[in-house]
């Protein structure tokens, strides 16, 4: 699977809501946010698997992913708000 699509599967297990959606298919920005959460989720799920864990980094990380997947879901929201696609 490639970086955009597991970016859009976690976004989407966050958001099930979100899931019809099918325009998101062709908008950039929404695609760069895919592939910057996807990055920085596998960045979050190394260091959880670390065997020395390095703890300001893992919460820097994972504020890093809650701000990304809060990003993507107003984005989306926003977007179906002012085209009419409920």
């Amino acid at each position: 699977m490639d970086v955009k699509k597991a970016g859009m599967a976690r976004l989407f297990l966050a958001a099930p809501d979100l899931r019809a959606s099918a325009w998101m298919m062709n908008s950039p920005a929404f695609l760069k946010l895919c592939i910057a959460y996807e990055r920085a989720c596998l960045r979050r799920d190394v260091l959880r698997c670390a065997t020395e864990k390095d703890e300001d980094a893992l919460i820097g990380c994972e504020a890093e992913c809650r701000s990304l997947e809060a990003a993507a879901i107003a984005y989306i929201r926003t977007q179906r708000q002012f085209s009419g696609l409920v």
